[in-house]
């Protein structure tokens, strides 16, 4: 063999090797460990690029979880609450997120508060949930369930007897907040009634949610 092809020989291993490393090194730049592709998002940092809004990243958990409130047959559990931050990317994701909230635009980005709870009817009757009635902001700010701002998809819902439900809030929270990092949030449910006789079955109750904004905190 001789040296011309074996000098060629080496020259294309070195620059196979030099690809592959810096192939690697670009793959490697790429990744980021707080891009997970997908809800739900689980530890402050964390973010997700949705088609119909834009980039969801989670800023804020509540550090109290799975609070139970039993009122007569009817028991709620807030599982968890979470402060997001969304910034729109298109004219149609910018149009969508404004849209929920009934809203001509929002602010981008923009802040919302994002509640799970659950509610189980053990009774043996049909009830209509109250759902939220208020929600308070530690800066003094207080938004009406009925406000448009406030979306709570469990208010006024039906509960067949012995069923159990899970619902979701969403509040959006630029205007209301300090700079859209509430250091807690009250929220305030009303009183459920029967679905038949329309009289109280259920008397309302309120939670105090203190947040923690501190990075890599997990719900």
């Amino acid at each position: 063999m001789n040296k011309f092809y074996d000098d060629s020989a080496a020259n294309q291993s070195a620059n196979v090797n030099v690809k592959k490393q810096s192939s690697h090194h670009i793959i490697q730049h790429k990744q980021d460990p707080n891009d997970i592709d997908h809800a739900p998002l689980y530890k402050i940092g964390q973010y997700y690029n949705s088609p119909r809004y834009g980039r969801i990243k989670l800023t804020g958990i509540s550090t109290e979880r799975n609070l139970v409130f039993m009122r007569n047959q009817l028991t709620t559990t807030i599982n968890w609450a979470k402060v997001c931050t969304n910034t729109p990317r298109t004219a149609a994701q910018r149009a969508n997120s404004a849209s929920d909230y009934n809203l001509d635009k929002v602010d981008n980005p923009y802040t919302y508060l994002k509640v799970q709870y659950t509610v189980q009817n053990q009774s043996s009757n049909a009830m209509t949930f109250g759902g939220v009635k208020q929600v308070g902001f530690a800066n003094g700010n207080v938004l009406s369930g009925t406000d448009e701002l406030v979306i709570d998809d469990g208010q006024s819902e039906q509960l067949a007897p012995h069923s159990k439900r899970v619902f979701t809030i969403h509040v959006l929270i630029d205007k209301f907040t300090d700079q859209a990092h509430p250091k807690s949030v009250h929220l305030y449910f009303d009183d459920s009634k029967g679905a038949v006789t329309l009289k109280k079955a259920s008397q309302g109750f309120n939670c105090l949610l203190p947040f923690t904004y501190d990075r890599g905190k997990g719900a």
